[in-house]
């Protein structure tokens, strides 16, 4: 399956988890799938590309380590989505989408992180808010690459110039504290997402975007 096609997949499987483990199966399934859009790019015959490619992909696997299952209740997520890739078709829309992908995963862990009833939970939420960063940090760098090699995928956009890399909305940081440590002012604290009558950080709600 083409990349896009998935990415954009993964992106309303994100928007639609409401349970606390179904989100962070959903952010580990982005992180493995940014893992195999590395993957595909280290076999690009550009030499910029190909390592970008490679500091992709092991941001992405770094970032699926950091949302590993094992500090939540829930089913063990497969990176099943991740093994439907087979081509990453043109690259300037795909990582743009990838990146918006991204954006959205840290914003969502950013909520999370906000009602965390554990230090688990906090933790990892932190942890995968920085890893996605970082993946989000590097698929700038490869859309200012492909970017310079002549706009591949600017048809696709419908002739329109892409979005500059680092363009758009910034992704959110909100200061926080882990549970029992304070925790934001009420000028800081960020707002409350999840569904009226939830308890704890059971359920979230997260607009699509």
């Amino acid at each position: 399956m083409e990349a896009l096609r998935l990415i954009k997949t993964a992106r309303h499987a994100l928007a639609e988890a409401r349970q606390v483990p179904d989100v962070l199966g959903e952010a580990r399934q982005v992180a493995l799938l940014t893992e195999a859009v590395g993957a595909r790019l280290t076999e690009s015959e550009d030499e910029e590309l190909t390592g970008l490619g490679q500091q992709l992909s092991e941001a992405g696997a770094h970032a699926a380590v950091c949302l590993d299952r094992s500090v939540a209740d829930g089913t063990p997520v497969s990176g099943g989505r991740a093994g439907r890739l087979t081509e990453l078709g043109e690259l300037q829309p795909t990582l743009e989408a990838l990146d918006g992908l991204l954006r959205d995963v840290g914003e969502t862990l950013v909520v999370l992180a906000c009602g965390a009833d554990t230090e688990s939970l906090y933790w990892t939420c932190i942890d995968g808010v920085d890893a996605m960063s970082e993946c989000k940090d590097v698929t700038a760098r490869l859309r200012e690459a492909v970017d310079r090699g002549g706009g591949v995928g600017r048809t696709a956009l419908g002739g329109a110039e892409p979005e500059r890399a680092g363009g758009g909305s910034p992704l959110l940081v909100v200061r926080l504290g882990p549970p029992g440590e304070g925790g934001p002012t009420e000028e800081e604290r960020a707002p409350d997402y999840r569904v009226p009558g939830a308890v704890g950080a059971s359920e979230v709600s997260v607009p699509a975007g």
